[in-house]
């Protein structure tokens, strides 16, 4: 076999290349550098004024309404912040600050006047269109918005301004002015809302105040119809103390019976029953019964002094014994005069009490008037209290909202932290940064020129002389011996089963490293499909799942099929499931050749195949001869190639070779014997 020539990667004649044109590299760095530099000198700098705004709540403790609360958490939060940034952009900041600063009348804001170079080109050129003509104001704002640019600091209530302008001075006063305007704005705002505040409340003021002299009026009004006279705040009404009156005068009625009526049972019960009239207090307490029972018991004193000295039979001692008696039936009258006057106390104080009980349930009824009266009269005096504490309120935040007009005090949420200064030192052009980028990536474009131009001229590689390794004498190849049937084309009924030969093939077929195999005839005609199937047979025995394919010209009677097979298959109009068949005898797979009468499009029979490995363990292919191995399309594991018994040694060593220059990365020679009573299995090197 020849040389084989071969290139490869030479850097270092890529390095020389680099380095014989270094200084060309270093001026063009150098020049773009220095261009760079003085191309941006020319350029007219902008400076960045930086101005800090702080969203808090301003209201002083003092100057608070009184039922007001603290400001709401919800006023600062993001959204709210984030409206605020908006205002700061708005259109009415612009103009007052263009306004404020007189910004119409320099030229640096307004970009008619100053076209740069680039942009004058690109109009003449017609690839750009001319500066429309708007009014200075417009360009003016335009301007202004290219170069304001408003932030909030991250995780904070901060408002950044910043403003660039060719004058530092002028950055700086911008800035101030945007911020310092977005104050005047927030305090207008309050301001007026305040002003159409205390408006509104005035107004309503003045409705409430007639409201109430009217909802009063109304209360005065039917109290007085309807006689709900207001004693005092505690007492109630007149009719409720007027019932309580006259129920206390009914209890003493009562108690007035009730008493007269007790006195006089117990003096009849004592005149009655003849008992001591001294029980009874009434009688106690006439006068004339003290005077009589004093007079009784100076007689009865006089008697028994008598009746010391004297016989009860004298006549004085007689006497005295007849006035005695005769007191004691005056006293009984006496007393019995007393129980009259009592029984009429009685009578009278039951009658007291009858028209007092009739007063009473006439007092009851005006009473139960009057409460109904009362239910509608407490509806007009809630109504009218409930007016006047809203009149009161509306009364009490409007002398607040006049008292803040009157002394000028709108606080806002906002005040400036930090002013914005003059800056020293311009924001754009960065000169020397910019100068080194444009300067790197010049020096990077002109290596990948050189480097470009090395490897288009073919510099850039160099040539290597390989020698291919000497050819070790190949020993004659492995060969397996076995007896084939009689009839080729019939199988013997224990050709799958106990043919010598299948089992060392099934054997290398249970090799993991075989994935794909491939059986076909040395000339054509020596049955490779049966013995494929065989193969298949006695290796599904042992826990292997193969499939076998048929892509002979003639098809394989030992993979008999009717319907569509690899054919159809390849050329799109069947699916694997249609395809796809079991043998009748064993749990092989087979795919037959099918029934297509146009030649396939091989092409996807790598794909079929690469797709099969996914799903069986072996993949055999069978093919009548080696002439009808796609060898472009089939590059299998291990080559089965099926000699006859009268083949000579010199085309079974080519058939080997051609094999494995075909692709396959081994080979193994299997001849066949026509000994069909007899099966011996013999090895012998090729």
């Amino acid at each position: 076999m020849g040389e084989v020539r071969e290139t490869e990667l030479d850097l270092g004649a890529l390095a020389a290349a680099l380095w014989r044109h270094a200084w060309l590299l270093a001026a063009l760095t150098l020049a773009a550098a220095v261009g760079t530099y003085l191309f941006l000198s020319t350029v007219q700098p902008l400076y960045t004024a930086d101005t800090r705004i702080l969203i808090e709540n301003r209201e002083s403790p003092l100057t608070r309404p009184r039922d007001a609360n603290t400001q709401p958490l919800e006023r600062y939060d993001e959204s709210a912040v984030q409206s605020r940034v908006e205002v700061l952009r708005s259109r009415d900041i612009a103009n007052t600050v263009i306004d404020r600063l007189d910004l119409t009348r320099r030229p640096e804001f307004d970009s008619a006047n100053r076209p740069s170079l680039l942009d004058s080109a690109l109009i003449l050129l017609g690839a750009k269109e001319a500066t429309p003509d708007r009014s200075v104001r417009e360009r003016v704002m335009e301007t202004y918005f290219d170069r304001l640019s408003v932030y909030v600091v991250e995780k904070s209530r901060v408002i950044g301004v910043e403003f660039e302008a060719p004058d530092r001075v002028l950055a700086a006063e911008i800035a101030n002015g945007i911020a310092e305007s977005f104050i005047d704005l927030q305090q207008k705002a309050e301001r007026e809302a305040s002003t159409a505040a205390t408006a509104w409340l005035e107004r309503e003021i003045d409705r409430l105040r007639g409201r109430v002299e009217s909802a009063e009026a109304e209360v005065a009004s039917y109290r007085s119809s309807q006689g709900l006279f207001d004693l005092s705040t505690t007492a109630g009404s007149l009719t409720t103390q007027q019932l309580s009156e006259i129920n206390a005068e009914l209890s003493r009625a009562k108690a007035a019976r009730s008493e007269a009526e007790s006195r006089a049972r117990l003096i009849r019960e004592v005149l009655s029953g003849g008992g001591s009239l001294e029980t009874s207090s009434e009688v106690l307490g006439s006068p004339l019964i003290q005077r009589l029972q004093e007079r009784q018991v100076a007689l009865s004193s006089e008697i028994a002094q008598l009746s010391t000295t004297l016989l009860p039979g004298h006549p004085r001692i007689q006497a005295l014994q007849t006035e005695l008696g005769s007191l004691n039936g005056r006293i009984r009258q006496e007393a019995q005069k007393i129980l009259q006057s009592l029984e009429t106390a009685a009578r009278v104080a039951a009658a007291r009490e009858a028209s007092l009980a009739g007063d009473v349930n006439t007092a009851m009824a005006a009473a139960a008037s009057a409460n109904e009266k009362e239910i509608k009269l407490r509806a007009l005096e809630r109504e009218a209290r409930a007016q006047r504490d809203l009149l009161e309120t509306f009364l009490g935040r409007y002398r607040e909202a006049v008292a803040r007009s009157d002394t000028q005090y709108v606080p806002v949420d906002a005040r400036i932290i930090s002013r914005a200064e003059p800056p020293r030192n311009p924001s754009w052009p960065k000169k020397g940064l910019l100068s080194v980028v444009v300067a790197l990536a010049v020096l990077l474009l002109a290596v990948t020129a050189v480097l470009m131009r090395e490897f288009t001229s073919g510099r850039a590689f160099r040539l290597v002389e390989v020698l291919p390794p000497p050819a070790p004498e190949r020993e004659r190849e492995p060969e397996l011996e076995f007896v084939r049937p009689a009839m080729l084309h019939a199988p013997h009924p224990r050709f799958s089963r106990d043919q010598p030969g299948t089992a060392e093939l099934a054997e290398l077929l249970a090799q993991p490293a075989v994935r794909v195999a491939l059986f076909a005839g040395a000339r054509g005609g020596e049955g490779a499909g049966e013995i494929a199937l065989a193969s298949a047979r006695v290796a599904a025995r042992e826990n292997v799942r193969p499939i076998v394919l048929d892509i002979g010209v003639t098809p394989s009677p030992a993979l008999p099929a009717k319907g569509p097979g690899l054919g159809e298959l390849l050329a799109g109009d069947s699916a694997f499931g249609d395809v796809i068949r079991r043998d009748e005898t064993s749990r092989v797979h087979y795919i037959a050749m099918g029934e297509t009468e146009t030649d396939p499009p091989l092409q996807r029979l790598a794909l079929v195949i690469a797709a099969l490995t996914h799903t069986y363990d072996a993949v055999i292919v069978a093919a009548d001869s080696l002439a009808d191995w796609p060898a472009e399309h089939v590059r299998p594991d291990l080559a089965a190639i099926i000699c006859s018994s009268d083949l000579p040694e010199s085309d079974r060593r080519h058939a080997y070779e051609t094999a494995l220059e075909r692709g396959a990365r081994n080979a193994i020679v299997v001849r066949l014997e026509d000994t069909p009573d007899q099966f011996e299995e013999t090895t012998e090197a090729a």
